[in-house]
């Protein structure tokens, strides 16, 4: 469906979401070996089944999705049904920090809070990747999918950390905006994307909705931050 601006800028629609659901701490309260390989949960399937029919009307003609495991179940289980390519960029993958740095952690607020100096140079996450830098590749790998003219509605299936590049981008405040921003699992972001009718340049950028999820509409069921959940669920293990 093509939607025009006002000005005659061809109006295009991105929906950023999170995957599901998942845990990267095992039942004992330690951090898995590798979380670019967690499935979903039960409840992260759930998530993206009600996500799925709650939009089951939207026209998408487009799915990107990070190639990691949890984020193309998730996009399978909200496409399901329709037939749309589903295709994998690694350049949209989470965040990763360094394990050493991780396991050295003795103040559990370091990990629920590991986001709070996205904005200072040189910053890295736990140790490990450099936020300038993935938000270099996210930014790049997110124009490159803007200059391809062939879609009007797009999914993009990532992560809480690649969402926040992704909205940064929309807003132009870059990384400035990083830590104000949360995403709960399986949530949904809509930017519309208004470029030139005849040069596909960008004319403007505008976030419509943000941090969406179709189970949980008010957020009364979690008043934790992302980080803050996993931090919770070590701490119960240091408890216990």
């Amino acid at each position: 469906m093509l939607r025009t601006a006002f000005d005659g800028s061809r109006r295009r629609r991105i929906y950023v979401f999170r995957h599901g659901d998942v845990s990267y701490v095992d039942d004992q309260g330690n951090r898995v070996a590798d979380s670019t390989i967690v499935p979903l949960t039960a409840w992260g399937r759930e998530q993206a089944t009600l996500t799925g029919k709650a939009l089951a009307n939207i026209p998408f003609d487009r799915a990107v999705v990070s190639s990691f495991p949890r984020s193309v179940e998730t996009a399978s289980l909200i496409l399901q049904g329709r037939d749309i390519a589903i295709e994998q960029d690694p350049a949209f993958v989470e965040f990763q920090g360094d394990n050493a740095a991780r396991g050295a952690i003795t103040d559990l607020n370091d990990l629920a809070y590991a986001f709070r100096h996205a904005a200072v140079p040189g910053a890295r996450y736990v140790g490990g990747d450099s936020f300038e830098d993935v938000n270099e590749r996210v930014v790049s790998a997110l124009e490159r999918v803007v200059a391809e003219p062939e879609w009007e509605t797009l999914a993009l299936v990532a992560h809480g950390g690649i969402n926040r590049l992704v909205l940064g981008w929309a807003f132009g405040t870059g990384l400035a905006s990083f830590s104000a921003i949360d995403q709960h699992t399986c949530c949904f972001n809509i930017i519309d994307v208004d470029v030139h009718p005849e040069t596909n340049e960008v004319v403007r950028k505008t976030v419509r909705a943000m941090n969406v999820t179709t189970y949980d509409v008010a957020k009364e069921g979690n008043h934790l931050l992302s980080l803050e959940q996993i931090a919770s669920r070590m701490q119960k293990k240091a408890l216990a």
